[in-house]
């Protein structure tokens, strides 16, 4: 609660009359600091706003105007004004009376009694609070509406990427099938994997989280043959919010690989690895094709090239995504606070996802 009263020692009295309500104060020192609080977004919020009559100058109406614009219709700053005659009020109310419609402030003559003054100051302070209840409220409603869109994009985007990964899929397991019998398997056996691939990125949270097995699940469904996989790295546990992102990235490189690059060729391959940066302590991701068909950069930005060059990274600089005649290649940084190291050692050259 702000309280602003220049003369003698009417803020100390006035504040403690309102701690004695068990409601915070602070004293302040002029119409300055009334602008710089209010307008600070980092200062604690501010329930109630109170003014002495010497105070409620034209200067600090001005101000308290500001503020008020600066809140959603719904929501009003509560000002206390203390006025030395009710008839005749400060120019501070003039001001807000001009220049806000319904203005929220309290005319109180003075002197008010300390049970009056805390009953008042309690009412206002609980209509406040309410205010806030429903600011945040409105802000998680945005913040799911956003989400919502989003997913709503992403599906429609991973139903297109899956419908073209199937028929890559289909082709190439029929080039290598010598029967309908091996096809109906082998096609089978794929839907099976890539069923399974997209129930772990819809639950990417809790479980196993380390990058080998990450990289795994969500590349190995998409490779006609296992030995166009290779992955190198140490052990790496990952924590879960990066663990869903990562994962994001890697099931979109790997469908794009699947439609046009190294898994959509017998001769294709794709080289995973990662490896820490000690001097950074960061985490060099990386991700290399090789063998496809000639890749060219998109035309348009659409929401996968979006997704893969969005993953965020460390020092500010985010992933390289390059189209290079061989392939696509896709570089990042993981900042220290998303992975560990565990003890056990799983660097291999061209190993191969279980």
């Amino acid at each position: 609660m702000l309280i602003l009263a220049p003369l003698g020692n009417d803020a100390s009295a006035l504040a403690r009359c309102v701690e004695a309500s068990g409601l915070p104060a602070h004293c302040l020192s002029g119409a300055s600091e009334l602008a710089e609080r209010l307008a600070a977004p980092h200062q604690p919020e501010t329930l109630i706003v109170v003014l002495s009559h010497e105070a409620a100058d034209a200067e600090v109406g001005g101000i308290l105007v500001e503020a008020l614009n600066a809140e959603p219709e719904w929501s009003r700053l509560p000002i206390l004004i203390l006025a030395s005659a009710a008839v005749r009020p400060p120019p501070a109310c003039v001001v807000l009376d001009r220049d806000i419609e319904s203005a929220s402030y309290v005319l109180l003559e003075r002197p008010a009694s300390p049970a009056v003054l805390g009953k008042l100051l309690g009412t206002l302070a609980g209509t406040r609070r309410r205010q806030f209840r429903t600011r945040d409220l409105v802000r998680r409603l945005e913040e799911e509406e956003k989400r919502t869109a989003f997913l709503l994009g992403e599906l429609r985007h991973r139903v297109r990427n899956s419908l073209a990964v199937l028929r890559s899929l289909f082709k190439m397991t029929a080039r290598n099938s010598q029967s309908v019998e091996e096809l109906t398997l082998a096609f089978g056996e794929r839907l099976r994997t890539l069923s399974d691939a997209h129930t772990r990125l819809a639950t990417e949270t809790g479980g196993d989280n380390t990058l080998a097995r990450l990289v795994s699940d969500h590349v190995a469904p998409y490779a006609p043959d296992r030995a166009q996989i290779a992955m190198d790295g140490p052990a790496v546990e990952l924590t879960e919010s990066v663990a869903f992102d990562l994962a994001l990235v890697i099931h979109e490189l790997a469908t794009n690989a699947a439609k046009y690059g190294a898994f959509s060729v017998p001769d294709g391959k794709v080289e995973v690895g990662w490896s820490p940066d000690e001097d950074s302590g960061t985490l060099d991701l990386s991700w290399r094709e090789s063998g496809g068909p000639q890749v060219e950069a998109p035309t348009r930005r659409g929401l996968g090239t979006t997704l893969i060059s969005g993953f965020f990274a460390a020092d500010g600089s985010g992933p390289s995504l390059t189209y290079d005649a061989d392939g696509v290649a896709w570089r990042a940084k993981l900042p220290k606070d998303c992975f560990s190291l565990t003890d056990a050692e799983t660097r291999g050259q061209d190993r191969q996802p279980s």
